[in-house]
């Protein structure tokens, strides 16, 4: 009796050991070489801290603010913002103060050479102003603008004579003598043709009538028409290659033959007007 006794407490005692966590843990601990020394571990998270420092039990049980550290990154960001504006702005200026100091060198050079910008002159017109490109015209083949070289004359061209100099005529265009051969210049003043050119046009300039080709004014005078200076206020369909643009007072006028002719509009096409230029 007293054996099947001590056989049942022997028993109730394996079973309480064997569910005994610490136990358990150390036995573990044990087969596994691990230090002896052990104790149990903590799942108290009261004591714990994250890895911030921050304890796990604070009044604010939610989520960090990032408020303020938001803010600070965003007042940082605008001011390397503004630093980098400045820095551009700067540049800009820079930029821009160069490009005023290359314009006015150059306006100076147009101005000392006289080539585009005529410094102290004035013009009037009778049309109202309207720039247009200035695209060359060409009056048929036999044509040709000043400096064209030939080195034939025509069989048909018509010698004339003016100041001691002799000039050849043909279809409009002038010749002079020049090495081997003969250069177009420009109309010589003064000049009499008996025949113009088949597509020339009028101009009237109250109360003369012109003739106009290929950049020459004609006046008719007996049964002849002579070279004229082009008159101011005639108006012209087209220019012929050669014009030179140039600027009065900010605004642009071609120049043909010591002429000067402002772009304008007449009946919606583009025209030229001779104008006025006076120092």
């Amino acid at each position: 009796m007293f054996k099947i006794f001590f056989t049942i407490i022997f028993s109730f005692s394996l079973f309480f050991m064997a569910f005994n966590p610490e136990d358990c843990y150390a036995q573990r601990m044990k087969k596994s070489g691990g230090n002896r020394n052990f104790q149990k571990p903590n799942t108290d998270r009261s004591s714990k801290k994250t890895i911030s420092g921050k304890d796990f039990k604070t009044k604010d049980k939610g989520n960090r603010d990032f408020k303020d550290i938001d803010k600070k990154n965003n007042d940082i960001r605008k001011d390397k913002e503004l630093k980098r504006n400045d820095k551009d702005i700067n540049r800009n200026d820079k930029d821009f103060n160069r490009g005023d100091k290359n314009f006015n060198n150059d306006r100076d050079i147009n101005i000392n050479n006289n080539t585009n910008v005529y410094h102290g002159y004035s013009y009037s017109g009778g049309h109202p102003y309207s720039y247009h490109s200035y695209s060359p015209y060409r009056w048929g083949a036999y044509w040709h603008p000043a400096g064209f070289f030939v080195a034939t004359m025509f069989t048909a061209a018509v010698l004339i004579s003016i100041s001691n100099q002799n000039y050849y005529y043909y279809e409009g265009v002038y010749y002079s003598p020049s090495g081997s051969g003969y250069v177009v210049v420009q109309a010589p003043v003064n000049a009499e043709i008996t025949v113009l050119p088949s597509d020339y046009t009028t101009v009237i300039v109250t109360p003369t009538t012109y003739y106009y080709y290929g950049g020459v004014f004609y006046t008719l005078s007996g049964s002849s028409y002579v070279v004229v200076e082009a008159p101011i206020g005639a108006v012209v369909s087209n220019l012929p290659e050669g014009a030179e643009e140039v600027e009065i007072n900010g605004v642009k006028l071609l120049k043909y033959n010591s002429a000067f002719f402002q772009p304008v509009s007449q009946n919606g096409d583009d025209a030229y007007e001779v104008v006025k230029v006076q120092k």
